[in-house]
């Protein structure tokens, strides 16, 4: 449970740290400031009027953990625009762009402020920051579609899945029976879920278990659970898909023994929690094949007279592996 809170905090923390991009200035020399539309771009590959002298040097660059979506080429170019006419500079040359790579998911700028007399700035090349923010709103629509088409081709899953498996299972608690002390059973674990998946992978299930497995003494012991779940979906691929489901639901749990004559049952029923996950792919529009693992956990009364302090949870804790058919509806 610690790793699973300290694994949401550092989300939380994450999401909560996004800063914007940072923007860094070095003046060689102090001017008054003036309105960012009187700036002049020159891009990389532009000549310079020879009349410009520098003031300084900018840059735009990723503030640490800046989203994407707030660093886009057109908005690093606006901040260093702002930042030239802040100066008291009306030009803008583009010394380097760096586009997003694995370093950082943002566009990177360096350019050197100048300042030219006002008779040298042509007419048109006023609404040089208009142009730019322009051109930032097209590139960020572009993005934000780029994205949605993203998202719809990550949640692009079946709606309706229908899920039979079986494999081996294991009783991961300490368990005792007449003949001593067992640190881990294997047994045999059969599923059947549904699962109905609405947009953005998200959707509800139904969940049926079976477990069981014999001891050395003939005790054999049978697990029955069905129950809801929340279930969450999207595509690895193509045809791969990953799944999960996670859920609370009734259990049924069953010891018996047998000595050849006679037989010896004993049932209690408790809630139980349910985790599941697993891949699949897709053999056609109907069917495929799939691997899934199942972790489950049940509570059950400690017994009187005698001693389970050393236990911080009682109850059995399972792990299965299985191997099964998807049927898609």
């Amino acid at each position: 449970m610690k790793k699973v809170f300290s694994g949401v905090l550092t989300v939380i923390m994450a999401a909560s740290c996004q800063t914007s991009p940072k923007v860094v200035a070095e003046l060689t020399e102090a001017y008054p400031s003036r309105p960012a539309n009187s700036v002049v771009v020159y891009d990389v590959s532009d000549s310079v009027p020879t009349a410009a002298m520098t003031i300084g040097k900018v840059k735009c660059v990723d503030g640490g953990l800046t989203p994407t979506k707030n660093c886009l080429y057109g908005n690093m170019l606006a901040l260093a625009v702002r930042k030239t006419a802040e100066s008291g500079g009306n030009v803008l040359r583009i010394d380097k762009h760096k586009y997003p790579d694995g370093k950082s998911t943002c566009h990177r700028v360096w350019g050197t402020m100048m300042l030219m007399p006002d008779s040298l700035v042509k007419a048109d090349t006023q609404t040089s920051l208009q142009n730019i923010e322009e051109r930032h709103d097209a590139e960020y629509a572009e993005y934000a579609n780029a994205m949605i088409q993203r998202q719809k081709k990550l949640y692009d899953v079946p709606h309706d899945v229908v899920k039979i498996g079986l494999g081996p299972g294991w009783i991961l608690s300490e368990f005792t029976t007449y003949n001593g002390t067992y640190k881990r059973k294997m047994g045999f674990n059969v599923s059947a879920d549904y699962q109905h998946i609405w947009n953005y992978g998200l959707g509800l299930g139904v969940n049926y278990q079976y477990f069981g497995t014999t001891f050395d003494n003939d005790l054999k012991l049978k697990m029955h659970y069905i129950g809801p779940s929340l279930a969450g979906s999207m595509k690895l691929g193509k045809k791969w898909i990953w799944d999960v489901q996670l859920g609370l639901g009734y259990t049924n749990y069953t010891e018996s023994i047998s000595n050849g004559y006679n037989s010896v049952s004993e049932s209690i029923s408790r809630m139980g929690v349910m985790a599941q996950m697993g891949i699949h792919y897709k053999m056609s529009d109907k069917i495929g094949i799939g691997l899934q693992f199942d972790s489950f956990r049940m509570s059950m009364e400690r017994p009187e007279g005698i001693d389970t302090s050393k236990y911080d949870f009682y109850g059995i804790e399972r792990l299965d592996l299985q191997f099964g058919l998807r049927f898609y509806m």
